[in-house]
């Protein structure tokens, strides 16, 4: 039988290598890469075309959720499951609307973690049963919470305006996207023109509703 190659990226080490044992161990699947950082995801799974991607949305130097908009249209066969701490339904919304196939919680246990992989291999979405109830809820009322779409912005500006909200400088900006500070300056213009925003307090608060960032460490 065919194992399922599957990619895991997560900043939390501890728990890529436990998922790793657990998937190992089913026989089933076989994990081909292991990461902390959502640029190097994307790095990954474009040269790898795993089979499946365990994320989760707040990564280092690419928020998850970014990440997946990028490799969803180039990995048409990779399934996408989102394993995630935030129980909001903003978050569950902008997971499954970025892509991703399923949302389960990091404090659900493996069986959960299992049945949603299975889910979504034969194709199905799944989504964690203790939140549920939140997208039940939004359909109900028709106004469920949700992030920007942010669609006017390029991968790259909404890059920057990631790195901007993290705090960083424009230098510190330039230097690690490998780029001038003049080009992170015209890619800010842009950024605010397009949002009509002035000041990084407004382009902070984007950065938040778009789920491009959640200012933890």
């Amino acid at each position: 039988m065919t194992r399922v190659t599957v990619l895991l990226a997560d900043e939390q080490a501890l728990l890529r290598e436990g998922v790793a044992s657990l998937l190992a161990a089913s026989g089933r699947y076989e994990v081909i890469g292991s990461t902390a950082d959502g640029r190097d995801c994307v790095r990954s799974a474009l040269r790898c075309q795993p089979g499946l991607i365990v994320f989760d949305c707040a990564m280092r130097g690419l928020s998850g959720l970014e990440a997946i908009r990028r490799i969803v249209p180039r990995c048409p066969h990779t399934r996408l499951l989102c394993l995630s701490a935030y129980e909001d339904a903003r978050w569950v919304k902008a997971a499954f609307d970025a892509g991703a196939h399923a949302y389960v919680l990091k404090r659900d246990g493996f069986g959960v973690l299992h049945d949603a992989i299975e889910s979504v291999m034969r194709s199905r979405y799944f989504i964690s049963p203790d939140i549920a109830h939140l997208l039940v809820g939004g359909l109900r009322r028709n106004d469920g919470p949700a992030f920007a779409q942010g669609e006017a912005l390029s991968a790259r500006e909404r890059e920057v305006t990631q790195l901007f909200a993290e705090g960083l400088s424009a230098r510190d900006i330039a230097e690690r996207l490998h780029v001038s500070v003049k080009t992170v300056g015209t890619h800010r213009e842009h950024i605010m023109a397009k949002l009509g925003i002035s000041g990084i307090a407004q382009l902070t608060r984007y950065a938040l509703r778009e789920g491009l960032t959640t200012l933890e460490p």
